[in-house]
């Protein structure tokens, strides 16, 4: 069932964000949940249907119409801290997209996988994406092939959106994206991935245990293969002969990064943009002086710019 509503959204934090006022879509869509991670060999029928919901919100811009030319979509996932709920007037990474809208960008975003939101990439939040963009272009006059952005977790989940459905995706912007779920060493410095973040969250939960949970790591212990296709800075990419690695995005990226991020790397982020020039693909870095673990009007300013490049 689709619900529209008018209200003043609010943030993690219950608080009002006054500058997102406006009509809101949400809908709830189904996904299969089941992933077969049980690799024993056996002749019985294994694949199944697990159904799971998820919520997803959509906004239109005041320009938007049901006939004639369709409306650019833009995806843009939420961080670790977002969630899509009509009855909390939580409204994901939506919150982040006020340029987007001015620009004539009508904007999608979905709760997740599992009920806390912190899907993380995770192959199932994939799917529910992908599902909640299905349902977007058919009941909307909307484009078919969409521009993602994605906010810190939400990097994660943008990147393996776009390598799972390479037609789909025109171009991506990244602000302070999470993109290795294991840690890595970069010319000599160690970068912390999700996996070793083991400190307890708020909710009693580490990120490693979330990171077990969303990718089904048996017994809470890593498992490479599980990750396949799901970790940003290893899809699509091999080991050159001069042992860099270099990644082969389908599409053009632009990241925005603050040089004072304690949460994500700056290092890191440097090295993915560079391990894809590395391979002949487009990318740019908007490195920001003095910023941390959080947006600026500049950043949202030219997400809106960059994206207009595509339409």
């Amino acid at each position: 069932m689709v619900k529209v509503k008018s209200f003043v959204p609010k943030n993690q934090r219950g608080e009002p964000l006054p500058q997102c006022f406006g009509e809101y879509i949400y809908f709830d869509i189904e996904f299969n949940f089941f992933r077969d991670v049980d690799r024993t060999p056996s002749a019985e029928l294994r694949d199944r249907y697990e159904a799971r919901v998820c919520e997803c919100v959509l906004r239109l811009p005041e320009s938007y119409s049901e006939t004639g030319e369709p409306t650019q979509l833009v995806i843009f996932c939420h961080g670790a801290g977002g969630r899509v709920c009509e009855s909390e007037g939580t409204i994901g990474g939506l919150s982040q997209t006020a340029e987007l809208f001015e620009c004539g960008f009508a904007v999608l975003d979905v709760h997740g996988s599992i009920p806390s939101g912190l899907s993380m990439g995770s192959p199932e939040h994939i799917q529910a994406l992908f599902k909640a963009y299905k349902f977007a272009i058919r009941h909307y006059n909307l484009t078919d092939r969409v521009l993602i952005g994605g906010e810190s977790m939400g990097g994660t989940t943008a990147m393996n959106f776009l390598n799972t459905y390479p037609s789909v995706v025109l171009a991506a912007g990244l602000f302070y994206p999470r993109l290795n779920i294991d840690s890595v060493t970069v010319d000599g410095h160690f970068c912390l991935g999700t996996w070793d973040k083991t400190a307890k969250r708020p909710d009693g939960i580490s990120t490693r245990e979330r990171v077990a949970e969303n990718y089904r790591f048996g017994g809470g212990e890593w498992c490479e293969e599980n990750t396949v296709g799901f970790n940003p800075y290893r899809t699509r990419s091999f080991i050159n002969n001069e042992g860099k690695r270099v990644l082969m995005p389908p599409c053009p990226i632009k990241v925005w990064q603050g040089d004072a991020d304690t949460v994500v790397d700056p290092v890191m982020v440097s090295e993915f943009v560079a391990s894809i020039r590395r391979g002949g693909c487009y990318a740019e870095l908007r490195m920001l002086d003095g910023v941390a673990h959080h947006s600026t009007p500049t950043m949202k300013r030219e997400l809106a710019l960059w994206f207009l490049r595509f339409v």
